[in-house]
């Protein structure tokens, strides 16, 4: 009982933090025709903790939330989310958590971290997605130029069937690419799925501690109970002595 009694007093002391959670997605890189999937760092879910590990990244971090390094980067952890298996080719989700003192901060570093991830995962993706939609500005004016030519009353009927093939080649050029920025924006990109909300935590579970606390205290109690016979006398002076 008196364990459990200090082990109680001794939690209320227990330091209050602020968690804060961000969820990844890491996205899946294909090839050019995007038929076929690319081992990259997308694929590789430690490559989360490696990026906001980093000094740079975090002292970025810092300057954008107002705040030291030292507030924030012992509390940063990641971890994939379960269910990932590399083996099934799966783009893995990872969680992005950042433990600090003020809520505040926690929130800032957890979103502006994720943000940074995402960006430096995100280049390869980034590039896919300019370079389609250019393909498809370019269709666009193309498509644009040809209807006008074959719309006009000048141009020959044999050079408007020539229009004509051409114009269809670009249309399903412009859908090919369509569909392939499709697919980068949304299968080969990495986002943010869910961003991070900062909530009270206590560093110190009171339940737990008051639990090993009172076990403690029993076997203490238990000791000193099985030993009281044997050691007692010895302390205690004889008659006559």
């Amino acid at each position: 009982v008196a364990g459990a009694v200090i082990g109680y007093l001794v939690s209320l002391g227990g330091t209050q933090v602020y968690s804060a959670t961000a969820t990844l997605y890491l996205g899946q890189p294909t090839s050019a025709s995007g038929n076929s999937q690319l081992q990259t760092l997308n694929t590789n879910p430690s490559s989360v903790g490696t990026i906001v590990h980093t000094q740079q990244v975090d002292l970025a971090v810092a300057t954008t939330c107002k705040t030291t390094v030292k507030e924030f980067r012992k509390g940063i952890s990641t971890q994939a989310v379960t269910g990932y298996l590399s083996k099934n080719g799966q783009s893995p989700l990872v969680q992005l958590t950042v433990q600090a003192k003020k809520a505040k901060v926690a929130q800032c570093a957890a979103n502006n971290l994720a943000k940074i991830a995402q960006n430096k995962l995100g280049t390869f993706a980034a590039g896919k997605i300019l370079n389609f939609k250019a393909q498809i500005a370019a269709d666009d004016k193309d498509i644009k130029t040809f209807q006008g030519a074959i719309s006009d009353p000048s141009i020959s009927s044999t050079d408007k069937l020539i229009l004509e093939t051409t114009l269809r080649s670009d249309q399903q050029d412009k859908i090919a690419a369509t569909q392939l920025l499709l697919q980068a924006q949304q299968v080969e990109a990495p986002r943010e799925v869910v961003g991070a909300t900062a909530q009270k935590i206590t560093a110190r579970s009171r339940r737990n501690t008051v639990v090993i606390a009172a076990l403690i205290g029993l076997i203490l109690g238990a000791l000193a109970a099985l030993l009281w016979d044997s050691v007692v006398p010895r302390l205690v002076p004889r008659n006559g002595d």
